[in-house]
């Protein structure tokens, strides 16, 4: 009997020993990507970018449009939406400008200023967030569907994916006690009520000061069918002089985020300089942008996952990647298709000896290396 209670401990405890052991591997089998701050290198799209196709947007008085207002482009089947801050865009894949959706103002179907857009393609509608917290729907040809208002929340983000309509949400709450950032991830059904969500995390702000980085509010990617967030709020505890910096991209699944990879800076001290904007990855390459506060230089970083080779350009004012395709001499910044990062865009200006007045830029579509 003694003997059998013996055999039965040592048993559990080798059982036990054999699970903690397989946390620890799960936990450190994540994905960890190195990124040599000191490292200035130039990317060339001809060497992640399978194919790159031009389309040249027509410009009209109606169509003008300003690169630096760009918020969102989607590209369906037979159109391409481009939304700035103040309109909605919409193209033919020839360039040709077909209508515009939507206006500015404070009734229904209208919008202050736009944040994001998202496209369900499958039932011909979609979706815009604006900066008076209101979501609005319409139909492809323009026609106003419904809306709502998230009162007292910052609606950051929106996308469609896999038949989920997600809205990503910012959020600083405080009661008697506490004051707290709480980013948020919502599923909507069609008429905007909450199904789910999920909070991305509590950071409780006592003795911090800081704020949030938003560089073009692509947190919602659809990657390969896998939905990523990275949301790149930053702190700092005043009392210690040291910022929590939130390096990791997650997964969402089941209505849980699953950490997926995290970036490896070169040593902590070398984080404690950065400011993370975004990172973002397709089936190959992991891309992340962030500010040195050291030099203040604005960054972009490009990993290859298959050859394991890094670029980290540090712009000092450019834009990090070389278009060696179509040869052009000044640098452009990319930008993944939120619905789709496999792709990519980027617009560029090209004026021509003829040209009496700056074109509408071209938008430039590229598909990455599998």
């Amino acid at each position: 009997m003694y003997s059998n209670k013996k055999k039965f401990f040592f048993c559990l405890t080798i059982i036990v020993f054999m699970l903690l052991s397989c946390n620890k591997t799960k936990q450190s089998n994540l994905l960890e990507i190195p990124i040599d701050i000191h490292q200035n290198s130039l990317i060339p799209l001809s060497e992640i970018a399978e194919e790159v196709t031009a389309i040249d947007l027509e410009l009209t008085d109606e169509s003008l449009i300003s690169p630096m207002n760009i918020q969102r482009i989607i590209v369906s089947d037979s159109e391409v939406f481009i939304a700035s801050r103040s309109k909605i865009l919409v193209f033919n894949k020839t360039g040709k400008f077909i209508r515009s959706i939507g206006s500015q103002g404070k009734g229904p179907g209208e919008y202050s200023y736009i944040r994001s857009l998202a496209l369900d393609e499958k039932n011909k509608r979609f979706f815009i967030t604006s900066y008076d917290r209101k979501i609005i729907s319409y139909d492809m040809n323009g026609k106003f569907l419904n809306e709502t208002s998230f009162r007292g929340d910052f609606s950051s983000d929106i996308n469609y994916i896999n038949g989920k309509l997600l809205l990503f949400v910012s959020k600083i709450n405080s009661d008697s006690k506490v004051t707290y950032s709480q980013p948020v991830l919502y599923r909507l059904n069609d008429n905007f009520n909450v199904v789910d969500s999920c909070i991305v995390r509590n950071l409780y702000l006592d003795g911090f000061s800081g704020g949030t980085f938003q560089w073009r509010e692509d947190f919602i990617l659809n990657g390969n069918q896998s939905i990523y967030l990275y949301y790149g709020d930053f702190f700092t505890r005043k009392n210690l002089g040291k910022k929590v910096l939130c390096d990791t991209l997650y997964r969402f699944e089941n209505n849980h985020l699953i950490p997926d990879l995290k970036l490896k800076f070169d040593n902590d001290r070398a984080a404690e300089s950065i400011n993370l904007f975004n990172i973002y990855r397709s089936l190959r390459y992991i891309f992340a942008v962030y500010r040195n506060t050291n030099d203040n230089s604005f960054c972009f970083f490009c990993y290859d996952t298959k050859t394991g080779k890094g670029y980290n350009c540090n712009t000092q004012g450019g834009n990090g990647f070389i278009d060696d395709i179509n040869e052009f001499e000044n640098q452009v910044q990319i930008r993944p298709f939120n619905f789709d990062t496999e792709m990519f865009y980027y617009i560029h200006t090209n004026m021509k000896p003829e040209d009496k007045e700056e074109p509408n830029p071209t938008l430039y579509i590229g598909k990455l290396k599998k």
